[in-house]
């Protein structure tokens, strides 16, 4: 099937979409992957007995299908439903999809994002950068309701891009099948809960159409009949802030918002209808927008004050996650916490006191030079002590990754982060000792590959700033030139990233985007650094959300962090992760250097929206996994492992400078 739009391929044998491509495009990406099956219905869900936390998905076999030049009908039925799939191009070139569902039985049947969703297998693959960038997208979903859409982003910059919006029933959330450290996997969008009648049908409708991105994305949107528009300046907020959005509804309907069973005021602008609303106390608010028989959802976070939501995280780390066992080699460290268990975790391997753990003490390290405190302050020079006894070599700059200095790290993480440590303990005691390790590991690290490294750990404007307060200009221009020598790499790379432990991803864009707006800073050269690093903040937009959500809104797509570092160990967007807060460290660095504002706006909400990863009692977690459920397990949940999510609220307290809502309570 093809018109002036699109070019659409189907399976003859299954009816199964296995081609979606814009006839606009010279590099014919195919936007619906090579292993999935576009528009396969997972059947009807039964809860498995005994096991409410699986669900298993009985598959609808073929009874019939029509393939014509400009539209095809293809039915499906497993005993309780009949599926009947209608598509064809519409006068405006976009492609229409409709799934009439009906109940086949003689008794009522309850149709629910449990039992039933419709595969939507996005090419949202991870081959090689350069492939990534022409053949491959980031695909952001928003299941709101009657107002649910897909945004599929190439990767690389492009005026040719894919959306989906629902002009017919309601979804409600999305399943992933298939995910895995380089495939974001399959797509699985779930409808609103239904009681179906014998005989009776439910329709989900869409329709596929061509944008230019997430701008023009938008604009799109709002020519639909069924649209409402949820725009805010913050999707969290602390106490003694209020939750403050704009609707707008198509067609210039007066909606009506609810927060639970609380009609919530609006005033009619002239830019839509405002809603400013004062929480009484902290927590999640999910409000219900209504326009005409339609209705979508906005969902906001309620934080504590900056200042004491920052001190209960320290605080929880130096009372819950320090070990203080003298008789143990674990004696100072910062470890894992179990949530669950409410107890301390350490593992010889990825789950080790060293590596990611030291961002405990990088945060604590930077919140004492703003509330100093003799405990916290006790407590990071034990960890301190560890490190150096544990693994640390002060004599050689060596980093190891086992106690009792076991096992020299080959991993070119680590050393930009013990550096980044070391940096601010020299900021915080003023000790020259610091700076001395910190180029006795500099030396080590760029003979052994650092400078073709994309590591986010590299600090240069901080460390740079460091030896020029302590005047060692001779030190400094020697840390300049290793800098030097990793930003020329990642200019003359441009968007071929080289693949790390994974083939592409957020945190490959973040290094070169940071490192080459720090460079920009610290050399002087904005014009030059700003170009270049311009390149890679086009890239790394394209990762972040922008949804009406605390869990979406500015926040990257990541989908296998929380198998490596979480306790679930499951493959599956994580809205938030904890490096989210990477995209909002560029952001600002370009900030920084360019002074666009809302790269300066992108960050912050980054930053706050961040914050759900953290409980007013100071509990960390590593994630949140957002869809319903990842390879038939239950999702939705934030994961019980505190592990490596602070590193947020370092960047909230280096960012204080140029985002002033952080000092709210400081």
């Amino acid at each position: 099937m093809k018109n002036e739009l699109f070019t659409i391929e189907a399976d003859p044998e299954t009816g199964y979409l296995t081609s979606i491509s814009c006839v606009q495009d010279s590099y014919t990406m195919n936007w619906c992957a090579e292993d999935g099956c576009w528009g396969k219905i997972d059947g009807f869900t039964e809860s498995i007995r005994f096991n409410p936390t699986r669900f298993c998905r009985e598959g609808m076999h073929l009874e019939s299908l029509e393939i014509g030049e400009q539209d095809m009908t293809a039915v499906y039925a497993n005993g309780k439903l009949t599926v009947t799939v209608d598509r064809h191009f519409l006068e405006n070139g976009n492609f229409s999809e409709r799934y009439r569902i009906r109940n086949s039985t003689e008794a009522v049947v309850t149709l629910n994002s449990d039992n039933f969703g419709i595969e939507v297998p996005f090419n949202d693959r991870y081959t090689y950068a350069d492939e990534c960038m022409v053949k491959r997208c980031n695909t952001h979903i928003w299941c709101g309701k009657n107002v649910a859409w897909v945004c599929a982003l190439r990767m690389g910059e492009s005026d040719c891009n894919l959306g989906l919006f629902l002009t017919q029933g309601s979804l409600v959330s999305y399943s992933q099948k298939g995910c895995t450290s380089n495939n974001r996997g399959i797509f699985v969008l779930e409808p609103e809960t239904v009681l179906l009648k014998p005989g009776e049908e439910y329709v989900l409708q869409w329709e596929l159409f061509v944008h230019k991105g997430k701008e023009d994305f938008l604009t799109k949107l709002a020519e639909w009949e069924n649209y409402i528009g949820v725009e805010a300046g913050h999707q969290t907020v602390f106490m003694g802030e209020k939750i403050e959005f704009t609707v707008r509804a198509a067609g210039g309907r007066v909606p009506r918002v609810f927060l639970g069973e609380e009609e919530v005021e609006t005033t009619a602008g002239e830019d839509g209808f405002q809603v400013s609303y004062a929480p009484a106390c902290t927590g999640e608010n999910q409000f219900e927008i209504r326009a005409g028989s339609n209705t979508t959802c906005a969902q906001f976070l309620v934080v504590p004050p900056f200042a004491e939501f920052l001190k209960k995280r320290v605080e929880f780390i130096v009372d819950r996650q320090q070990c203080m066992d003298p008789e143990s080699p674990l004696y100072g460290a910062y470890l894992i916490y179990d949530n669950k268990t409410d107890s301390q975790y350490y593992a010889d391997n990825y789950y080790n006191a060293c590596e990611e753990r030291i961002n405990m003490s990088v945060l604590i390290a930077r919140y004492l030079r703003v509330k100093e405190d003799a405990k916290v302050r006790a407590s990071l020079e034990l960890f301190i002590e560890f490190l150096k006894r544990e693994f640390y070599e002060e004599e050689t700059g060596k980093i190891y990754v086992s106690l009792e200095r076991r096992q020299e790290t080959s991993r070119l993480y680590n050393a930009p982060g013990i550096m980044r440590l070391f940096c601010e303990m020299y900021f915080l005691t003023g000790e020259d000792w610091y700076l001395d390790q910190i180029l006795r590991i500099a030396e080590r690290y760029y003979a052994g590959g650092g400078a073709k490294w994309y590591a986010n750990g590299t600090a240069i404007e901080r460390v740079m700033k460091a030896f020029r307060t302590a005047e060692r200009e001779a030190d400094a221009e020697k840390m300049l030139g290793w800098y030097k020598q990793q930003t020329d790499n990642m200019i003359a790379n441009g968007i071929s990233y080289p693949s790390h432990e994974v083939n592409y991803e957020q945190t490959i864009v973040t290094p070169a985007a940071t490192c080459i707006s720090e460079m920009g800073l610290v050399t002087g050269k904005k014009g030059y650094y700003l170009n270049e690093a311009r390149k890679h903040i086009r890239c790394l937009e394209r990762f972040s959300g922008f949804q009406p959500s605390f869990h979406l809104k500015e926040i990257p797509i990541r989908f296998w962090d929380d198998f490596w570092f979480g306790k679930s160990r499951c493959f599956g967007d994580t809205f938030p992760h904890y490096w989210s807060c990477l995209t909002a460290r560029s952001y600002l660095a370009y900030y920084r250097l360019g002074g666009e504002e809302r790269y300066l706006a992108a960050a912050e909400e980054c930053l706050r929206n961040c914050m759900c990863l953290v409980s007013e009692e100071g509990r960390g977690s590593a994630a949140y996994i957002y869809p319903h459920t990842l390879d038939e397990k239950e999702g939705e949940f934030y994961d019980a492992w505190a592990n490596d999510q602070d590193m947020f609220l370092y960047d909230a307290i280096n960012g204080m400078d140029v985002v002033e809502a952080f000092h709210i309570g400081m």
